[in-house]
């Protein structure tokens, strides 16, 4: 018996920024023998897969096809949505809390949109072990989590990281611009660090080139106190043949393995990104053993979810 296909159906995101997650999920699972698709149409004939963040108008959508094929959909959740002392939590934050990254009432109408959807869900997956979503089974419960473990990389040749020697910057900055995040590369550059910063979403293909124009990738969270790495930003790094630096981070999860986290309180913090720089070669080749290795002790923690497809394909009536 052959494996169900899946369909990534990727209608309600702007492709360029949903690129590492459809990445990582298509490697994940042609890597465990099933055929995969990406498309913005949804498909009868496979197990459709979403990525969490509905509007009101594409919940809508969701729904009409939920209801009129008798099928249900499996959700790729990628934002931080934790239940903690019965409050629900959205990036560590109580709801309404302010910041600049993600307006409030954005939030609200997410989870809320979210939450319209329950019925058509088959399950929620996670792409490696973030976001962890704390206590979710809390306030939906019956409702699988499950990991879909980080898949393997193929190796960078030793030629492509030869020509970091030949980097025109000493770091790339590719995520959102926060206050934060221009505060702490502002300082980067006074201290005669080069950073190449787009300063708005690139294409997968322009980010790509821009981590490969430079020596180390840098990751800097949306705000202070936000307490995850970039698991994206990290594997995207890999991909390309670069290491990646968090600055003021201190995260436990898997992917902290994989990359170097630094301590911004301390005094001398700015000459330890300077180090990582100069030792770029050696933090890649640090970074992607430690990935393999993490990878493999993963999955054989947080097994890969077969029961899940292969009973959801008798559901939804799916032939193998």
């Amino acid at each position: 018996m052959g494996m169900p296909p899946i369909h990534l159906w990727v209608y309600n995101h702007p492709v360029s920024l949903i690129s590492d997650q459809v990445s990582f999920a298509v490697m994940a699972l042609r890597q465990h023998g099933y055929p995969v698709s990406v498309g913005r149409r949804p498909r009868h004939s496979s197990l459709n897969v979403v990525i969490e963040g509905f509007s009101s108008r594409n919940r809508d959508i969701l729904l009409e096809f939920c209801q009129s094929s008798r099928k249900r959909v499996a959700v790729i959740m990628t934002e931080h949505l934790d239940i903690e002392h019965g409050r629900i939590l959205f990036h560590g934050a109580p709801l309404g809390t302010e910041n600049d990254y993600m307006h409030p009432a954005t939030i609200l109408a997410r989870i809320k949109h979210l939450l319209e959807c329950l019925s058509y869900i088959r399950c929620f997956f996670v792409l490696g072990d973030l976001p962890e979503l704390r206590n979710m089974s809390t306030m939906l419960p019956g409702l699988d989590v499950r990991a879909i473990p980080f898949p393997r990389l193929d190796g960078v040749s030793s030629k492509d990281i030869d020509r970091s020697s030949e980097a025109v910057n000493d770091l790339v900055f590719t995520g959102a611009m926060t206050e934060y995040r221009v505060n702490l590369l502002g300082r980067l550059q006074a201290k005669g660090l080069s950073v190449a910063c787009p300063q708005a979403y690139v294409s997968r293909k322009r980010r790509d080139a821009m981590n490969r124009s430079a020596k180390v990738i840098v990751n800097i969270p949306q705000r202070e106190g936000w307490r995850w790495l970039s698991l994206m930003r990290i594997v995207a790094g890999l991909q390309t043949g670069q290491s990646t630096i968090s600055l003021g981070t201190s995260d436990v999860s898997q992917i902290a393995s994989c990359c170097t986290q630094l301590d911004i309180r301390k005094q001398d913090w700015i000459s330890e990104v300077k180090q990582c720089v100069d030792d770029s070669k050696s933090l890649y080749y640090r970074d992607a053993v430690n990935y393999s290795v993490m990878a493999k002790k993963f999955e054989q923690e947080r097994p890969f979810p077969h029961d899940v497809f292969e009973y959801w394909s008798i559901t939804d009536r799916v032939c193998c």
